[in-house]
């Protein structure tokens, strides 16, 4: 009885979440100290850790979180806190006589033994090592990613060291730049590092952990001072790179930007495993190598510039930071059950999910008039968004108006899309900076949903509160022309050479016109430039092969799509 009341008592001072990490990062009462000791224990000595931090606790499928938390806050401990933590997370040392062999590559150092906790036989530290040269391979040699720096002979020479052991609770792998090697005529902050994989993987985990932990080793040869969370939605995304053929990203996916829209893109564990959907959107947005300009707009300055870099990769393609991120308030949208190949949008593999996007019910509207706000279970953080949909059955050839007020004196944004099956529309607006309001409307004609969607932009913990309300009129509809922003009109389809389409915009403003196939690859470019105000015509002169396209109008603040049948 002693022992379960002191049990409750230590229970009863801590913070409950789902793993040691998150429970120690959630604990306000840490010191410093502590709080980056307990996230090192938690993953190399979780026996040290306070009993509240370990029962009941979810594993933790990957270290690299933790440790990297706990070294962007070695500045801010104790010199004996830190002398610990640099201890804790140096070189491992194995249960029996240690045996090193280089992998066929010649790009790692395998370290292993057979006797004691940390036995394997030599076949998988083999195996293992070939997944980890496929990983070089494809990271380094094809995504054309930086290679690990030397670790001044750490290992026994400068080969990037992998170390086979037992790890704690179900830890699959972990990497470590903690008291690495630092090249002192590095132009950037780039480190050394070492990983650590367990002793009885099979195949999935052996695979998909090789490429993510050799990942974060790359990440720490651009810049180790960046944030975890676009770490993890990296190495995530990398593992589908590597091995697209076991999706695990698909195992987070309860806890992606699409099934909780509410939360930060930035959200910690377990989101940031959830989110790599978001890198996911820059490589089909625009292409593969955007992800790995990211990380080299971060090596371009010393110190942690996440946010920057991306948008100076974003600015590189054209579009701002806003402009991204409200687009994938679409793009996330169009998942699992609701995806549809024909838009343009993700690759197929985000139609893998059962799952689609939460729209909360009290977001879920079937008549108008209507109105709401932002509910009581799900408030937005920080760069969240609601879905609020409109089934509009009953609601056709008129204008759908919209009325939104957000919180005062914070930033926000107000998109919208309408769509079908072969069509959808999209633009998203600023709300005004001091009172938060926003006025838009949208014609509905031949659209089956629209879906409104506040974004909260402002950096803040306190929420984003809203409220709303829509109407709709179907009067004196007809007599005006491009209601929405833009429009896109293909006069003869299924198109032939010499078939004219028109667009039009709401200004002079530039606007890209262009066909994609089935597999979202842009395979035609229609027109690329400046574009006038009101009218345009391009004429289709392309020589595809015949079969089913979609035609991708972006302008501004607009997109649009329509399927499109090619004839020869």
């Amino acid at each position: 009885m002693r022992l379960s009341l002191l049990v409750i008592a230590i229970l009863s001072l801590c913070v409950f979440a789902d793993t040691s990490f998150e429970r120690i990062i959630a604990d306000e009462a840490l010191t410093v100290d502590q709080t980056a000791l307990y996230l090192v224990y938690s993953v190399v000595a979780p026996e040290r850790l306070p009993l509240c931090y370990t029962i009941n606790s979810d594993p933790a499928v990957s270290g690299s979180p933790a440790l990297h938390e706990a070294m962007l806050l070695s500045s801010k401990v104790s010199s004996a806190a830190l002398n610990e933590i640099l201890t804790l997370v140096s070189r491992p040392t194995l249960s029996g006589p240690e045996i090193t062999f280089n992998s066929p590559s010649g790009h790692f150092k395998f370290h292993y033994t057979t006797t004691g906790a940390d036995a394997v036989t030599q076949a998988y530290a083999e195996e293992m090592a070939g997944y980890f040269d496929y990983s070089w391979q494809i990271e380094c040699d094809s995504l054309n990613y930086f290679t690990p720096p030397p670790d001044n002979g750490a290992g026994g020479d400068d080969l990037y060291d992998v170390y086979i052991k037992e790890l704690t609770g179900e830890t699959l792998g972990y990497t470590s730049s903690g008291g690495e090697y630092k090249p002192p005529d590095s132009t950037h902050d780039c480190s050394a590092s070492h990983i650590a994989m367990d002793i009885d993987l099979g195949y999935n985990h052996l695979t998909t952990t090789s490429s993510h932990e050799f990942q974060h080793a790359i990440q720490n040869s651009y810049d180790y001072n960046e944030p975890t969370w676009f770490l993890e939605n990296c190495a995530v995304w990398m593992e589908d790179q590597v091995f697209p053929d076991i999706n695990d990203w698909t195992s987070f996916w309860s806890h992606s930007a699409v099934r909780k829209p509410w939360m930060d893109i930035a959200a910690g564990a377990p989101n940031w495993y959830g989110n790599s959907i978001w890198p996911r959107y820059m490589q089909c947005r625009f292409e593969t190598d955007a992800v790995r300009e990211v990380w080299q707009f971060c090596a371009d300055t010393r110190g942690a510039n996440m946010w920057d870099a991306q948008t100076d990769m974003f600015d590189s393609y054209g579009v701002t930071f806003e402009d991204a991120f409200m687009e994938y308030g679409l793009w996330r949208y169009f998942t699992g059950p609701l995806y549809k190949p024909d838009f343009d949008l993700f690759d197929e593999d985000l139609g893998i999910p059962s799952s689609g996007p939460v729209v909360l019910p009290y977001h879920n509207h079937s008549t108008l008039p209507a109105s709401g706000n932002q509910g009581s279970h799900y408030p937005l953080n920080t760069r969240g968004i609601h879905w609020i949909k409109f089934k509009l059955e009953n609601y056709q050839n008129g204008w759908l108006q919209f009325e939104f007020d957000g919180r005062d004196n914070f930033e926000w944004n107000l998109g919208v899309f309408l769509y079908n099956d072969d069509e959808y529309y999209f633009q998203w607006m600023d709300c005004d900076t001091i009172t938060g309001l926003a006025s838009l409307g949208v014609n509905t004609t031949g659209y089956d949903y629209a879906v409104f969607f506040p974004a909260f932009m402002s950096e803040t913990s306190i929420y984003g509160n809203y409220t709303y309300s829509a109407s709709f009129d179907n009067t004196g509809i007809h007599e005006e022309e491009n209601l929405n922003g833009i429009s896109l009109d293909v006069l003869n389809n299924p198109m032939t050479a010499g078939s004219a389409v028109n667009f039009t915009v709401n200004g002079n403003i530039y606007a890209d016109l262009s066909i994609m196939d089935i597999s979202g690859r842009r395979v035609s470019t229609l027109f690329s430039g400046p574009a006038q105000a009101g009218l345009n015509t391009v004429e289709f002169n392309s020589q595809l092969p015949a079969g089913t396209y979609t035609m991708v109008l972006r302008a501004d603040k607009y997109a649009t799509a329509q399927r499109v049948s090619i004839l020869r």
